[in-house]
């Protein structure tokens, strides 16, 4: 089908009404997760330029009940080929339409509409390492912390909290997603004005120590102070007192990337962006190279490689 724009179409206001509502409620109790304002809003939007996409290329009035996985199939390649929307773009759609596609299935019994509707690999975003900008690290600092005020129930507030202490090691000190997992409570030192982690299983089983700053050493008190009593020695757990696994880890830096509008980012880019971060304040390379447990200083000088998008930026600083 050859459909080259939107037209102006109203979307039914019912079926957005009865969107925004599972969003504010039902969303929460499936995915022991609350969802932002600000996010409810961008999700609603996305599902009505779909509903608005679908009427125009169908003929028909949109029904979220008879949406099928070609539609999807037919409005991603739409959306990257004709309207030729940016990654970042396309995966924001992404994540919208998971969350519809999860409304029609819990109401209609149906399953895997998304199955197959894949994100989409920026040319930029997809270089090896990616840092944040200094506003969306700003904006994911401050999400962690507020995630935890917006919970409802106690065991919501407890895993916040624990998600918040485990993403701040990756962003505050510069811990691999499998080094995460493998902390032990008694890795963790916290005095009034100090602290560290200690890092046992490194890459290569090498032995690092990290000193914790102000932010982490908040975060981490936090869950220590509610981290229930259990056998286990492990920091971080998930299910049935195991340790927290990797893959748990990527879906909560996942959701947290949506929330400050950034959907594709990964936990590596959190360690990327503690060394990018450290570089601009001055420590010198030997001294990123011992805290990221690299065994060779080439392997730090290749980490901190200007990416292409921070070299187009620094060329668009010479205008």
């Amino acid at each position: 089908m050859n459909v080259q724009t939107i037209p102006s179409i109203t979307v039914s206001i019912n079926w957005l009404e009865q969107f925004s509502q599972f969003l504010q409620s039902d969303y929460r109790k499936i995915t022991r997760r609350q969802l932002s304002e600000k996010s409810i809003r961008l999700a609603v939007q996305h599902t009505r330029v779909f509903g608005m996409w679908h009427t125009a290329t169908f003929h028909e009035a949109f029904e979220p009940a008879m949406t099928t996985n070609y539609d999807l199939q037919l409005y991603r390649k739409w959306s990257l080929e004709q309207e030729k929307v940016k990654a970042a773009t396309w995966n924001s759609r992404h994540w919208a339409l998971g969350i519809l596609c999860m409304w029609i299935e819990s109401t209609h019994g149906f399953v895997n509409l998304m199955d197959g509707v894949e994100q989409k690999q920026s040319g930029i975003t997809s270089t090896r390492h990616r840092s944040l900008t200094d506003d969306e690290y700003h904006r994911l600092v401050h999400v962690l912390e507020q995630n935890t005020r917006r919970v409802v129930t106690a065991f919501e507030y407890q895993v916040t909290v624990r998600n918040w202490a485990a993403v701040t090691l990756m962003l505050q000190a510069g811990l691999r997603v499998e080094e995460v997992t493998l902390v032990d409570v008694g890795d963790i030192a916290l005095n009034e004005r100090s602290g560290s982690v200690l890092i046992r299983s490194g890459k290569g089983d090498k032995e690092r120590s990290v000193p914790l700053n102000l932010v982490a050493r908040n975060a981490l008190r936090a869950w220590l102070d509610l981290r229930p009593d259990s056998v286990s020695i492990a920091l971080f757990t998930g299910k049935e007192s195991g340790r927290l696994t990797t893959r748990s880890l990527q879906r909560i830096v996942e959701d947290l990337g949506r929330q400050i509008g950034v959907p594709d980012l990964t936990p590596h880019w959190l360690r990327y962006t503690f060394a990018k971060r450290l570089e601009a304040n001055g420590v010198t390379i030997e001294g990123i190279r011992d805290l990221l447990g690299h065994n060779s200083i080439e392997t730090t000088r290749r980490y901190l490689r200007s990416s292409a998008e921070e070299l187009q930026s620094a060329v668009e600083g010479v205008m």
